[in-house]
């Protein structure tokens, strides 16, 4: 029944520069973290100087007249050695015996993933976090134990510069990092560009420039257009306290300090409560290879598997209001949309469409991939239930939940919402719009470098809300209607309206405040774009 050949295409296998986090740093940012550390002292340490791009910047201070360079892989090193007096070895290794009291450290720290690091350098550098009373995990990136290696590494007064993934602002997992910088800096600024700076990367970078000494730190937001902008950049100016201990995400620093006090006076109140106070909210279906487990209706129907498919939602293109009804649904399927999921019986006796269409995959490797090749069998998914709301994983302009009226789920682009309180989905939708919810959900999600944000289900349920129970009967209709017809401006209005000023009492200010909190940390990053 196949009467067309399709290609279940995957995602490309990460070439070995990319897994041991090979991004070499463009010479403006290596020259401008250079001078800035350099300029405390002339004893200074790269430790992980890949070809030497930092490491050339850096003065001859060290005992044999060279800058002192760590090199992990052999032939860069070699490389790194026409710069400075480069060891061969594994950071984390080396300082065990030779690191300690630098006049500061220069450097990019590797990108690695937990899984993708070697468990013989791997471990070695959690020891260290757990030395300094951290608490590494699986989630625990190759950067972050570079930056406690760097901080113990150098002298009190002494300067760390190093280019390093936004993440260091937002994920959970930096978060402990975060108040150890905290705590051992006395001075942090931050230099975040508002393009991207690395080529052919959509990972968003800051350089950080800390001062080594006694916390809590006082801490710098400094903006550049690009790397070019580095040779003019005033890094003198204002600067914050940071709290100590502080759980909250650095985020938070791209605001205004009236802006800050007003979330945290709303975060503190009473007015709003979580998310999970009312719902829980999980991931979609993964699939394994949405590519073969999701179709449009005229590919199922050539395939003879309308049958063993269910109505999907993939995109959140596929959810343009408050509720996804038949109606939408229906149009998807007019529209050719992928709106199908593959929900095969675990026995394909019988079903010869079926069949061939399993074959067609394997003759593809689709089995041999992780997820698909850890199930039996491979071509059944898991987790399958209907939720009563979808909502928003990858944002755009703002989160949203959205009542699901159909039969469908979803797969991992798009989470599943299931209330585990007395209300209404649809009062619990509206009760998610509005300003004050789309302001945290900047603080708490993760934005990468193409300006897409992403919250997490954990961070997702940690949203803050306005209670289902003040919302009028009328407000989710009038909400969707404005969504349909474009107006979001309209419907933020509205809802902000009645919700926040005649539900909650708040002044036009204080709304107007938070909303500009929100516009603020939208525009940053949606600004952001390919250099």
């Amino acid at each position: 029944m196949l009467n067309r050949v399709k290609d279940f295409t995957s995602k490309p296998v990460a070439d070995a520069s990319k897994l041991r986090g090979g991004y070499y740093t463009p010479t403006e940012i290596a020259r401008f973290v250079a001078a800035w550390v350099s300029a405390t002292g002339a004893r200074v340490l790269e430790p992980s100087c890949g070809d030497g791009s930092i490491l050339r910047f850096l003065p001859s201070g060290s005992l044999n007249g060279r800058p002192q360079g760590v090199e992990l892989v052999p032939e860069e090193a070699l490389l790194a050695s026409q710069y400075g007096a480069v060891v061969n070895d594994d950071f984390f290794h080396w300082m065990e015996s030779d690191g300690g009291n630098w006049d500061g450290v220069a450097g990019n720290p590797p990108y690695i993933r937990f899984g993708n690091w070697d468990d013989q350098f791997r471990r070695g550098a959690l020891d260290l976090m757990r030395r300094e009373g951290l608490h590494p995990s699986r989630l625990t990136n190759a950067w972050v134990p570079f930056v406690v290696g760097a901080t113990v590494s150098t002298k009190q007064a002494g300067r760390v510069g190093l280019v390093l993934p936004a993440e260091l602002l937002q994920v959970g997992y930096a978060a402990e990092l975060r108040r150890y910088i905290v705590e051992r800096y006395s001075e942090v600024t931050l230099v975040t560009f508002r393009r991207l700076v690395f080529d052919g990367i959509l990972q968003e970078v800051v350089l950080f420039l800390g001062t080594v000494g006694r916390g809590p730190a006082r801490m710098r937001v400094v903006h550049a257009e690009d790397t070019r902008s580095l040779a003019d950049l005033e890094l003198e100016g204002p600067s914050a306290p940071a709290l100590f201990h502080d759980e909250e995400k650095w985020t938070k620093y791209f605001l205004k300090p009236t802006q800050i006090k007003t979330l945290r006076d709303v975060r503190s109140s009473s007015d709003l409560r979580s998310l999970s106070s009312y719902a829980d909210v999980q991931v979609g279906i993964v699939t394994g290879r949405n590519s073969f487990f999701t179709m449009t209706r005229t590919e199922a129907e050539d395939r003879g598997l309308l049958q063993h498919c269910v109505p999907l939602v993939a995109r959140t293109s596929q959810l343009p209001g408050l509720r996804y009804s038949e109606l939408d649904m229906k149009s998807q399927y007019e529209d050719d949309v992928r709106a199908l999921l593959l929900r095969a019986p675990k026995e394909l006796d019988g079903l010869d469409a079926l069949e061939t269409y399993v074959r067609h995959g394997e003759a593809q490797g689709v089995h041999q991939g992780y997820k698909c090749s850890i199930r039996s069998p491979w071509w059944t998914t898991p987790s399958f239930w209907v939720p009563d709301a979808f909502m928003y994983r990858q944002i755009h302009t703002h989160p949203r939940i959205v009542v699901n009226e159909t039969a469908a789920t979803a797969t991992d682009t798009i989470h599943r919402v299931r209330l585990t309180a007395q209300v209404s989905s649809k009062s619990l939708a509206a009760a998610a719009f509005n300003s004050a919810t789309f302001a945290f959900s900047e603080i708490q999600g993760r934005s990468y470098g193409g300006g897409i944000h992403e919250l997490e289900p954990s961070e997702a349920a940690a949203l803050l809300v306005v209670d289902p129970h003040l919302v009028p009967e009328t407000l989710p209709e009038s909400i969707d209607l404005k969504l349909r017809a474009g107006d979001l401006e309209g419907a933020v209005e509205l809802a902000d309206a009645t919700l926040l000023v005649e539900g909650l009492g708040w002044s036009d200010r204080k709304v107007k405040t938070v909303r500009s909190a929100w516009l603020d940390l939208r525009a940053r990053r949606a600004g952001r774009g390919r250099r």
